[in-house]
Formats: structure tokens, sequence, C-alpha cells
């Protein structure tokens, strides 16, 4: 008796016949981690129901992010462009597509592209209640945001200092001088040319950016000096000086006039104590909080 095959069956058994054996399934561990970037453990999960975010970040080129924290653990994969990330202390760390990076907890920092736009895929695990990103002004146990004239002056003091490692890093690949008569009395006569405008006397506001120019130099000075040491800088991107950085610290000039202008017309003793409290507050790193130091040693002098 012939058997009957069921049509179903033949035909299953004809397409196995013909078709390839699968390649093996692989595997890849892009990232594992017991802590953030700069080397603190994590310690625990966030309380509460879990809830797992996956989330792309797709900012513009030449931006520099706002100050934030995160509450929460989240693992970063860089799709695309290039991000340099900063901390108010001075750590520092660089991504290129294809990196991937381990979120601070708790502590301030903000990122900042190059000429390139970036995209971050962002692996967030946190609780219904902690949102993907915090506000500095709302990060527990931070300073409160600047809220007078001589705050709203000491974060453009650290914002201008912040670009000395980018200007150290050209001056070391071209192989040139810190030191630079013409930018320097360049950057002078055009503050004593617009002081008028922001009601300043001329000089006061030369003296002021003497000061910020020689708080640069120390910065940029002590950078190159450890870079000798080692025998290496960092490998960090480059910025442009041309094109990004002096364009970045022309745009400063004006608010720094602007902030300075703004200052309460006290000096002495009480002046330098509000003045030292407001540094100290900051968390600086030692070089950062020495250049500041340097950058307001006449805020309180003149008036």
């Amino acid at each position: 008796m012939r058997k009957f095959i069921p049509a179903v069956l033949t035909l299953s058994a004809f397409l196995v016949g013909c078709s390839n054996q699968p390649g093996a399934v692989q595997s890849q561990v892009l990232h594992r981690a017991t802590g953030s970037w700069d080397g603190k453990p994590y310690t625990h999960y966030p309380d509460g129901q879990p809830v797992l975010s996956l989330v792309k970040v797709s900012i513009p080129p030449n931006t520099t992010l706002d100050w934030h924290c995160h509450q929460a653990l989240n693992l970063g994969y860089l799709k695309e462009g290039e991000l340099e990330v900063e901390t108010r202390g001075g750590k520092r760390t660089t991504l290129t597509a294809g990196n991937t990076l381990a979120e601070l907890v708790g502590e301030v920092h903000r990122g900042r592209t190059t000429r390139q736009a970036a995209t971050v895929m962002v692996f967030h695990a946190a609780n219904e209640e902690l949102a993907f990103s915090t506000p500095q002004d709302q990060c527990p146990g931070q300073r409160p945001p600047a809220d007078g004239p001589l705050d709203i002056l000491l974060d453009d003091i650290e914002h201008r200092l912040a670009s000395a490692e980018s200007v150290a890093l050209h001056k070391w690949d071209k192989a040139q001088p810190v030191q630079d008569n013409k930018r320097e009395l360049q950057i002078l006569n055009d503050v004593r040319n617009n002081a008028w405008r922001y009601q300043l006397p001329a000089e006061r506001a030369a003296a002021f950016f003497a000061d910020q120019i020689e708080a640069h130099k120390m910065m940029q000075y002590s950078l190159l000096n450890r870079w000798h040491s080692q025998g290496r800088s960092p490998d960090t991107s480059r910025r442009d000086l041309q094109q990004e950085l002096r364009p970045e610290l022309d745009a400063l000039q004006a608010r720094l006039l602007q902030h300075l202008a703004s200052l309460p017309s006290d000096t002495g003793s009480a002046c330098n104590q509000r003045l030292a409290s407001s540094i100290n507050e900051r968390g600086l790193s030692p070089l950062m909080k020495q250049a500041m130091v340097r950058a307001t040693g006449q805020l309180c002098d003149q008036r």
C-alpha cells in the first residue's frame, strides 16, 4: 500500500535540504562597569519600581550642554560624532563614534560637541520618580545656581579658564609658545575701547582682563609642564584655535565686561571673604581653583 506523505512535510523537508546551515550566534559585551568613567564605584540601584529606558540624544555641532547630574545609572553608546565630557572639578574624557561610557552619578558635569553633531544612545536604569537628567540647581548636595552678580561673573571666569586645556593642546601640537604678546595687546586694546559701553573705567576693565590672561596662561603652563613630564599629551580631541576657541573667547569678553560692571561697589575684607567663600564652594580641581584665585585677584581692590 502506498503511504501518503502530507504536502507540508514534503515542502518542509525540501526547504531544509536546500538551505545553508545558519552561522553561529555571536555576542559581544560592549561595556561592563561597576563604577563610572572617573573610577568612582556604583553603590546601589534606585529604590522603587524599576524603570528601564533607552534614550536617543542628538546634539548639534559646536554645542555645550548645561551643567547637570544623573541620580540613577546610565550607560551611553556614542553612535556617531564626537563628544567631550567634563566635570565641575576639572575631570575630562572624550568619546568618538563607537565608544561607550558609564555615566557619573550625582556629580555635576556637561557634554560638548565640536564641529560634528553627536548621537548618543543612553541606557537608563532608574525608577518612576527619577528623571533622565537633573539640572545643576536640583542636584543633591550641589551648590545653588548663580543668583548674584559675583556668582554669575565667576561662572563666566570659570568658563573662560576651562578653555585653557584646549588652547594648550593646540600649542603642544604646533610647538607654539604660551606667550603671545600680539594677541594679548589686541585683547587689552579691545577691552579698553569697549569699556565705555558698560560704564566701566577703561583701566579697570583692562586690569581685570590682564588678570584673566595671566590666569589662563598659568593653567596652560601647568598643563604643558605635566605633559612634558609624562612625555605625551592626553588623547583628547582637538579644537581649532582660530575657528572655535578664539570666537568663543571673544564672545565671553562681552559677558565678562557686562557682569563685571554689575558687581556691587564694596571693597575690603568683607568683599575678599565673600569672594574666597564663593570660590571654595565650587569644588574645583586644585589647578582650576588656583587659576580662579589669580583671575579674581583685583576684584575687591578696584571700584
